[in-house]
This record gives C-alpha cells, structure tokens and sequence, in this order.
C-alpha cells in the first residue's frame, strides 16, 4: 500500500503510462518474468531506490526505467520486508494489495 504521501504520484497519468511502457518493455524481452528469480510472471513494477519525500519530484527517479523492476508479488514482499526484518516478520501483500501474515520467506533477497 502507498505511503499517503506517495497516492497522488502513483494515481497520475504520468506513472501510469510509464508503468504501462515498462511493463511492455519487459514482456518483449522475456515474455513479462520476474526480474529477480525468472520462475514466476511480474506483478509489481518496483521502483530499485524507493521513493521518498525528497525524490518524489525527481523524474529521474520516479519515472526513469533504469530505477525499475518487474517482480513477482513473493520477490516484491521479499524485498519490501528484509529492510524491516524482524519488525515485519511474516507480513506481506496479498494479490489485492492488503497486508497478510504468511510464512516468512527463508531465502535472503539480493537485487540484481
């Protein structure tokens, strides 16, 4: 779930249609899976340095696909979870986008 701050952003045109074009970027170069462990398709377009208050206005951040990638929901929750490791243990995102507790993942994420 975004951040409240972050709403506007990933709810305009502009990310929409750059989200759009990388996921068109990617299917054409190997059908669409995950940038991370290429066993599942992608799910989630996720931002390699993540968005802040302070780069939010930064397009080369928010909107560049050198700062993307194509994960898998598991990759993504993966990730999303290790910063927070042990204060988000078991947590992750259901295919809605809503926290769940499940199993924790065992295998540590590394980006590419």
């Amino acid at each position: 779930m975004a951040k409240e701050w972050a709403k506007p952003f990933y709810n305009g045109k502009q990310w929409r249609r750059c989200r759009k074009s990388y996921i068109a970027h990617r299917i054409s170069i190997d059908g669409g899976m995950c940038e991370h462990c290429h066993r599942e398709l992608g799910y989630i377009v996720d931002h390699i340095t993540e968005l802040s208050l302070e780069n939010i206005n930064d397009t080369n951040i928010t909107l560049n696909h050198d700062n993307m990638q194509y994960l898998c929901l598991k990759c993504h929750n993966t990730k999303t979870f290790s910063k927070h490791s042990g204060v988000a243990s078991g947590l992750m995102f259901d295919e809605n986008g809503d926290l769940v507790w499940s199993e924790p993942d065992r295998t540590a994420y590394s980006p590419l």
